[in-house]
């Protein structure tokens, strides 16, 4: 029985209850993390005493892996993988030491590494063994890809085949055309135009004339080259050098044929080499050769006999123009006439006769080509327009308006203006002895004014109709000493003749020309 006046009758019992009860034991005690450690200990030791417990089922892992890989994927591959296989084994201290095989992957493709699985962290741990790596080391692996046997024929090298060099393009210049429209319609950059044109010795890419004259070779929308043929003798080139443009304005070279041909003059010696199929060209120099010997207009007659030899000039065999006369003979009256052609220090031609004498005059006989006299020089004439008999004291030559007028000789302008019923004239005066006048001008040619210098054969105007004129014509006056005189009947004074040291040189040449032009003749 209980006696009444025990400590705990009376009190509150909740209290002890409380402290009574069971509360929950924390986790981590010494006894469980030793215990850790034996079992991690025998797992280890189990592990190391039975290797193929790991590795074994590594390797035959990896076979199935290599073989399923293999059937998939084609024989070769684009790179082959050259790293070396790294093991990391933990020894006893905790450092890690790099074991590398370089030759265990050779071989091996990249399609193949990036299909192989990744390793679990189970399996990382058994490679990391120390056992387990030195047996990796010793197992033979199977052959990942095979390689070329020392005597089999090497596999040929497949070499990128040399890039073809850009060709030629040939433009077709259309008029209006400019080298920056041109360039434009290429798909080339338009400021290279601009460069070029600047460039000096370009100047003719400023003005381009129709037809298939220029072409170019370019790379993309770069330009490489250029060639422009301003006219048949010359063409420009412009290189693409380091940057920059080179321009070189290049002479042709000819192809250079000789072409005989004999004219029997029937009417007018230009109708009958128009028979003959004489170029005009040639026909006009023949003209100018014989000129101080006969006058065509007057002095030739039905019968008479011409006979040259000329060149003709071929580029890439097509004639494109003719050269000069070489040699030239006319039967007229019952004289014959040769010229030679000769060339000078300076590398001009002038014709002479067999003997070496000068067939030129120092002035021309008339001052436009093709002449043909309308009124002859008179003391007494009746004036067309005035209606009154007075002297012409020149020779009016008939032509078209815009017909060209050529200085007859060297000389200096000493007028062109207009000068009273002449018209539009020119006056020049040549030396100290000699004048001539040229009236009835439609214009003047540029850069014809006072104190020019000129030389024979150049343009000076053109034929017009302008002062006390019924039509279109060329009056021409000659003075010496300044006096009028008949320009066609005046013995005008010649050039001089081939010098004595190049005189039997010249001779023996031209006893040979003549010999094939009497063969020419006969044939």
């Amino acid at each position: 029985m209980i006696s009444k006046k025990s400590p705990i009758f009376g009190r509150d019992m909740r209290y002890f209850a409380r402290a009574t009860r069971k509360r929950p034991r924390p986790l981590g005690r010494h006894s469980h993390w030793m215990a850790t450690v034996v079992i991690a200990i025998a797992v280890a030791v189990w592990l190391g005493g039975s290797p193929g417990a790991s590795v074994q089922r590594s390797t035959s892992s990896l076979k199935a892996q290599v073989a399923s890989v293999l059937e998939h994927d084609p024989p070769s591959s684009p790179r082959t993988v050259t790293k070396a296989l790294q093991v990391r084994s933990t020894k006893n201290s905790g450092a890690s030491e790099l074991l590398s095989s370089p030759d265990l992957l050779k071989g091996m493709t990249t399609p193949l590494l990036t299909s192989a699985p990744k390793q679990t962290p189970s399996r990382t741990a058994e490679l990391a063994s120390p056992t387990n790596a030195i047996a990796l080391e010793n197992t033979a692996l199977p052959t990942i890809a095979k390689t070329p046997a020392a005597n089999s024929p090497p596999t040929p090298v497949q070499t990128a085949a040399p890039k073809a060099a850009p060709q030629w393009e040939l433009i077709e210049i259309v008029n209006g055309d400019s080298l920056v429209r041109i360039f434009t319609r290429l798909d080339l950059d338009p400021i290279q135009a601009i460069t070029i044109s600047k460039l000096h010795g370009a100047k003719p890419l400023s003005n381009l004339r129709p037809g298939p004259y220029l072409k170019i070779r370019r790379d993309g929308d770069d330009l490489l080259s250029l060639q422009y043929q301003p006219d048949s003798a010359h063409y420009l080139r412009v290189e693409s050098t380091d940057d920059q443009y080179q321009v070189e304005m290049v002479k042709r070279q000819f192809q250079i044929k000789q072409r005989e041909a004999v004219i029997e003059i029937t009417d007018s010696l230009y109708q009958s080499a128009h028979r003959a199929q004489l170029p005009d060209s040639v026909t006009f120099h023949l003209a100018g050769i014989f000129q101080w010997q006969v006058d065509f207009s007057t002095d030739i007659r039905k019968g008479d006999l011409l006979t040259l030899v000329y060149e003709e000039r071929f580029l890439d065999k097509k004639k494109v123009g003719n050269g000069p006369i070489l040699a030239a003979s006319l039967e007229t009256g019952g004289n014959t006439y040769h010229a030679i052609r000769h060339t000078l220090s300076d590398g001009s031609g002038q014709y002479y006769t067999s003997d070496g004498k000068s067939l030129r005059g120092a002035f021309l006989r008339a001052p436009i080509a093709n002449p043909r006299v309308t009124s002859n020089f008179s003391y007494k004439r009746l004036h067309p327009v005035l209606k009154i008999h007075r002297p012409h004291l020149g020779v009016d030559y008939g032509a078209a308006r815009g017909t060209p007028v050529i200085a007859t000789a060297d000389g200096k302008i000493v007028r062109a203006s207009r000068k009273g019923g002449y018209g539009k004239t020119i006056i020049i005066r040549h030396g100290q002895h000699y004048h001539t006048l040229y009236g009835h001008l439609s214009r003047y040619a540029k850069g014809i004014r006072k104190g020019k210098s000129i030389k024979q054969g150049q343009v000076i105007g053109y034929v017009g109709t302008t002062g006390l004129s019924t039509g279109p014509h060329l009056h021409y006056e000659f003075h010496v000493d300044g006096k009028p005189r008949n320009p066609r009947k005046f013995k005008i004074p010649r050039t001089a003749s081939v010098s004595s040291k190049e005189k039997p040189a010249f001779i023996e040449h031209a006893n040979d020309w003549v010999a094939r032009l009497q063969s020419i003749r006969q044939t």
